[in-house]
């Protein structure tokens, strides 16, 4: 029962960061009364959270091929450290980005830095 209602909580988790990178995408193409390093700031957060979304969209993959990992290998420990490096950049790179995307990214990204802590904590 704590299995499903765990997965239930990181799919949930996965599915809110999902939304929040696609309601940033939306955002991102009207900005134009922005000053330009604003504007950079959000295009660097939005490529880092969905940087750190296909990453962990392909460490699961990897996960469940193989069957999954207990103690971590050569492939699953620097994919979480990657992942999270890149959330904490992108987290840093939304707190200066425009307006309307400024939550969506926070949002996003905060939720991409908790599933990639709690995967490193798993370990």
């Amino acid at each position: 029962m704590q299995y499903t209602i765990a997965t239930f909580v990181a799919l949930s988790l996965f599915i809110g960061a999902v939304a929040a990178v696609l309601i940033s995408w939306r955002f991102h193409k009207h900005d134009t009364n922005e000053p330009k390093w604003r504007v950079t700031s959000s295009t660097i957060a939005l490529i880092l959270v969905t940087l750190s979304v296909f990453l962990f969209f392909t460490y699961r993959t990897y996960n469940a091929v193989i069957g999954g990992e207990g103690n971590g290998n050569w492939t699953t420990l620097p994919s979480i450290r990657t992942g999270n490096y890149v959330s904490l950049l992108g987290l840093l790179a939304s707190l200066a980005a425009t307006r309307k995307m400024r939550w969506p990214l926070l949002a996003a990204l905060c939720l991409m830095e908790l599933i990639w802590f709690s995967q490193g904590m798993s370990l």
